[in-house]
């Protein structure tokens, strides 16, 4: 028998398990499982990203310190390279994962800590500035960052992805995730941090002692509500596919040979729309850098700490993005994502070529802004929808869920693998143009490639987004594919010998407990509340049950 993970560990422990015990997803867990706690812990890593770039090149110089202006380029290489290795061992492990707590959520909340943890290191250092022992010590620390906690913290995505079977529901959870990586990373961190913090204090601390108490704050935050993310979220799908996987071979993992994998995916239509979209995320946000947008409204507007431009449009340009964040996962509920994708591709582009009316007047920026902005929520949130949903046709097809397998995490690292020339590419295009740090102005060439580097990604991003959707049309064939895994998990519960309930009963039947209990609940408050203040129990119960009636009657009215 081949080796099965986690079986045995403590997370198959009864204090280690979800707690979220209904089949339907809830205010609670959408609030504390896929809001707050996922939105603390991205907070961290977006801010990281952020300050990261301009740490290394403008307070640790390291390109200048260490004498080679691939030193950056270099190490995050090293670093990405590693990371296949990694992928590939990932990606074996949850296929061969067992577990009560699920393929994936273990693996998220070790990844956390990993990378809350390296992070820190990666700005903060015992060593002497420019030293050998620091090289090293920054290399560990970015190795264990890039190639070990970020891949097995992104697994999150494949936690939206098994959470529900019904897509609607999915989308939904996948936009708010978003929309609350928006709100709390994108506002908060991008208005904070960025508009702020970083002009009125950071630029200005050369010895680094701001920027690693920022992250080392930020980093506590997120080790915290690691563990409200772990606990408020359930992997309902792999609970079910693992009893029928168990029914059907014995045991509970994924028993599908490499190749035939290999061969499900790579002939599989969805599957390589999805690879063409995942290309141009990383594309997306290698070329943009983490500071791309800083150096944009610094050197190309002229703004610094005396102007405000960073606040300004900042503010700006996100409040667009707020309300995506607050339309979108709404909209999602009604309209189909595939709609939403294509006419958000559209405005995107349209506010860019706006931009570049004049891209050095600041009210044209900013207008350009407030026009991609309004699009630009979507195309780089929404994206996760197309893997979820191809993983729904390949288990429809094949029987078995790809996300986490190892043919689909060696082709996604191969992917990542091709895309590492450009992995911090934009920072060595600023070293190659002549880039000043420090400087209050930058020659042609180097705003030149901040330009492209900037509206260039969002541009890009947004066509494939729209081609893609095109020829992505899986959507109406859902309802057929989902009643069919219905169908499969009713017979391996019959064959187990138990009866079957479909998530759509068992919804019903939760709702309906619950409304009982409320109902239970509110007799006894009001038969307390009566019995105090000498009032006819019947007859304010029928005041009660009146007026609910008559709120019934005009719903149904306004339906009509």
């Amino acid at each position: 028998m081949a080796r099965e993970y986690l079986k045995n560990s403590m997370f198959n422990r009864p204090e280690w398990q979800t707690h979220v015990k209904t089949n339907r997803i809830t205010t609670k867990e959408r609030v504390l499982g896929h809001m707050i706690g996922p939105g603390l812990v991205y907070f961290f890593y977006s801010t990281l990203l952020s300050l990261r770039e301009l740490f290394y090149m403008d307070v640790l110089r390291i390109n200048e310190v260490f004498g080679n202006p691939y030193t950056y380029l270099i190490m995050t290489t090293v670093a990405t390279i590693i990371g296949m290795g990694t992928g590939f061992f990932i990606n074996h492990m949850t296929e061969r994962t067992v577990c009560k707590a699920g393929r994936f959520r273990p693996y998220v909340l070790i990844g956390t800590w990993t990378m809350a943890i390296s992070g820190f290191c990666a700005f903060w250092t015992p060593f002497q500035p420019g030293s050998l022992p620091q090289l090293i010590w920054l290399y560990v620390a970015s190795i264990a960052f890039t190639a070990v906690g970020v891949p097995l913290w992104n697994l999150r995505s494949n936690v939206v992805s098994v959470i529900s079977r019904n897509v609607l529901e999915r989308n939904n959870v996948t936009t708010i995730r978003s929309a609350v990586n928006v709100m709390i990373a994108g506002i908060v961190g991008a208005l904070g941090i960025v508009g702020i913090l970083y002009p009125n204090v950071l630029q200005k601390d050369l010895t680094g002692t701001s920027w690693y108490i920022t992250i080392g704050v930020c980093a506590v935050v997120a080790l915290a509500f690691s563990f409200m993310e772990y606990f408020w979220t359930r992997e309902r799908v792999t609970e079910d596919n693992q009893k029928v996987l168990a029914d059907e071979s014995g045991e509970a993992a994924i028993r599908v040979p490499f190749l035939q994998q290999l061969k499900n995916v790579i002939t599989d239509k969805y599957f390589l729309l999805t690879l063409v979209v995942l290309i141009g995320v990383a594309f997306y946000d290698n070329l943009q850098g983490g500071n791309a947008r800083v150096n944009m409204i610094t050197y190309i507007l002229g703004g610094n700490e005396e102007n405000n431009y960073q606040f300004t449009y900042l503010l700006a340009s996100m409040q667009p993005m707020a309300i995506g964040a607050i339309l979108i996962p709404n909209l999602a509920k009604r309209i189909s994502s595939r709609k939403i994708l294509m006419v958000s591709s559209v405005i995107t582009v349209v506010g860019i070529v706006i931009s570049l009316i004049n891209p050095y007047n600041f009210i044209t920026a900013v207008a350009g802004g407030f026009v991609f902005a309004c699009g630009i929520f979507a195309i780089t949130n929404m994206n996760q929808i197309f893997m979820q949903q191809t993983s729904d046709n390949i288990e429809y097809k094949y029987g078995y869920r790809p996300e986490g397998t190892l043919a689909v995490g060696i082709i996604t690292t191969i992917l990542y693998a091709v895309m590492t020339p450009i992995n911090a590419v934009y920072e060595t295009g600023l070293s190659l143009f002549g880039y000043e740090a420090g400087a209050a102005t930058q020659n042609a060439s180097v705003n030149n490639w901040i330009l492209f580097a900037y509206y260039g990604a969002y541009a890009i991003l947004a066509i494939i987004i729209f081609v893609v959707c095109i020829f992505f049309d899986i959507e109406k064939k859902l309802p057929e594919i989902h009643k069919e895994l219905r169908n499969r998990a009713k017979k391996a519960a019959e064959d187990r010998g138990e009866v079957y309930v479909s998530p759509e009963e068992q919804d019903r039947l939760e709702i309906e407990a619950a409304a009982k209990e409320m109902e239970a609940a509110r007799i006894a408050d009001l038969k307390e509340k009566c019995a105090k203040k000498g009032l006819d129990f019947e007859a304010e119960n029928r005041k009660y049950l009146d007026k609910q009636a008559q709120k019934a009657q005009k719903k149904a009215k306004k339906s009509k």
